[in-house]
Order: C-alpha cells, then sequence, then structure tokens
C-alpha cells in the first residue's frame, strides 16, 4: 500500500509486489487455468493448488458481493475487539508492540467473515506467509507473489507483509489527522485494519486472476464494496515528516553530531528510519557534484541543524 503520491515498486522476473504499476485487468475476468503437474490436495488443505473451479467460482463471488455499512462495520469492530483480547503482545489500540502472530490472526478473521474462510484456503494450498518489516518506511504495506519457477503459470508463493515502522510512527509525537485508503482512523489497530484490508483485496487478486493494480477498476471495486476503501493510498506518519515536524530537519539541509568523540558536519542527502548525512572527505566516495563525502547514518535526534 503506497503512501500518497508516490509510485509503487518494480516487479521482478520471478516474482510481483503488487501496487500501482501492475498491468490492467477488468473485473469479469476469468481466472487463468493451473499449468499442468499441480501438486495433489493435502489432507490438511483439500484445496488443489490454482483450482480452475474452485477460483472461478470465488471470483463469481468476489465481483458481484457488497457488504451494508452496518454489517461491515459490526464485523471490522469484531475482529478490532478478537485481535485486542487474543493478543499476548498488543497491549491496547495504541499498542508498542505487535507480532506476526496478530497479523495472521486479524487477516484470518478477515477471511472468516467477509469470505467465508475461502480465500486463505486456496492461498495456504499454494504458500501464505505474513511478516512484519522494520525497513518499509514510506510503504505501509506489500504483497509478494513469487514464482519459484520462473513461469506465471506455475506455483506460486504468497508473502502478506504490513510496515511496524510506519504503524509506530502514526499516533506518536506527530499530531494530525490519519486515514487509509480514504478512511479516517482514530488509533494504530485501526490503521493497521486498513492497510490488512488493502493487502488482503491485492491477495485475493492475485490470487484469482494472478494479476493486481490498486489504481485500477476492479481492485477499487472489490475494496470499495467490502471495506468501503474510497482510495488506495495512506498518509502515515513517515520518518521524513517526523524530521521536519519534531526536529526541522529536511532534506538538503546543513547539519551537526558527534562522532566517536569528533564533532562533524554534513549534509541531509536521505531520511529512512535514520537521516544519512554526507560528510565532505577527500577519500570518500565520489558523488555526483563532484565531490568525495563519506556516508553516515544518524538517528535524528543526535542531529543539529547548523
Amino acid at each position: 500500500m503506497a503512501r500518497k503520491r508516490r509510485a509503487g515498486e518494480t516487479p521482478r522476473p520471478t516474482s510481483k509486489v503488487t501496487g500501482s504499476q501492475a498491468a490492467r485487468t477488468d473485473v469479469t475476468t476469468a481466472p487463468r487455468k493451473a499449468a499442468a503437474g499441480r501438486p495433489p490436495a493435502t489432507v490438511d488443505n483439500p484445496t488443489r493448488p490454482r483450482d480452475p473451479q474452485y477460483l472461478g467460482s470465488l471470483a463469481g463471488e468476489v465481483a458481484l458481493r457488497k457488504f451494508a455499512t452496518a454489517e461491515r462495520d459490526r464485523m471490522r469492530r469484531q475482529i478490532y475487539d478478537q485481535v485486542l483480547m487474543t493478543s499476548r503482545s498488543l497491549d491496547g489500540p495504541n499498542f508498542t508492540k505487535v507480532s506476526v502472530g496478530d497479523l495472521s490472526r486479524m487477516i484470518r478473521l478477515y477471511d472468516d467473515l467477509f469470505f467465508g474462510g475461502k480465500v486463505l484456503k486456496a492461498a495456504e494450498a499454494e504458500g501464505l506467509s505474513f511478516q512484519l518489516s522494520s525497513r518499509m518506511t514510506s510503504v505501509g504495506g506489500k504483497l509478494v507473489t513469487q514464482y519459484p519457477s520462473g513461469s506465471v503459470d506455475g506455483p506460486r508463493k504468497f508473502e502478506l507483509v504490513l510496515s511496524s515502522t510506519l504503524l509506530f510512527q502514526t499516533f506518536e509525537d506527530v499530531s494530525r489527522s490519519i486515514e487509509v485508503a480514504g478512511c479516517l482512523c482514530r488509533n494504530r489497530l485501526e490503521a493497521m485494519q486498513r492497510v490488512a484490508e488493502h493487502e488482503f483485496v491485492h491477495l485475493t487478486e492475485m490470487l484469482i486472476w494472478n494479476d493486481g493494480n490498486c489504481n485500477e477498476a476492479r481492485f477499487q471495486s472489490i475494496a470499495g464494496r467490502y471495506f468501503g476503501h474510497t482510495d488506495y493510498q495512506h498518509n502515515l506518519i513517515t520518518q521524513r515528516e517526523r524530521a521536519a515536524v519534531k526536529f526541522n530537519i529536511r532534506v538538503g539541509d546543513n547539519v551537526a553530531f558527534a562522532h566517536d568523540g569528533h564533532n562533524l558536519r554534513g549534509r541531509v542527502n536521505r531520511i529512512t528510519r535514520r537521516a544519512t548525512v554526507l560528510v565532505p572527505n577527500p577519500k570518500g566516495q565520489r558523488f555526483s557534484d563532484g565531490h568525495r563525502y563519506v556516508k553516515y547514518y544518524v538517528p535524528l535526534e543526535a542531529l543539529k541543524k547548523c
């Protein structure tokens, strides 16, 4: 899930990261036929991987079903309450810890209540995992589809990832309204739910149609009918925004900081989890401006604007 006005990630040949660069397909498009040689169903999961009959039936349901606002809000609140009640990590709506188990449990509740348990059954027949990433500093979430054989018609594995960094930076020390997918969020858990809903739609699209694009009609139709989403981006608090609001530091600023007992001066080149500061040094790497610099990765609170 991309931040507003930021481009999506570019897919690699053996994997797809769903985002705004994916190709367009229509809502009524049937799922691709499974390639020959699929592994058989197992006792634990009777659904055959990429079963065209199963996915075709699911496609028909997903293309038409719509939830009334009251019903949708009731089920969302049920998920909110159950995740809080059953978690060993979450200490409240603005939690300070979160686990992969919390994300997995949340997604399973969404599948059970909104999709009758049909999406994860099919996804797990192929391979599905969940992750929280501290390295995603602008994208709220992503759905990665891997093709181990190198063929888009071959076996697939799905990975649904949320950014823990953006969740923890939001509702912290920068105060403003937060919207995810066009929905106002009152706390971290609501923001996590909205991002999870967005990525679940990506999973559903990729599972059925082996394609997905959140700025196209099919994705937005599903997200709107199921979850009431009116946008496909977020405005969660990024580290760059925190740097500007809390520390008055921006890319291009001259700053000073202490390192190994020395006071150094340089220019902020990038802001992610930390600021990348370029310090002039004749032995450093040559940059596009023709000068040489040594890079330092400095916590924002350790910087002083010059």
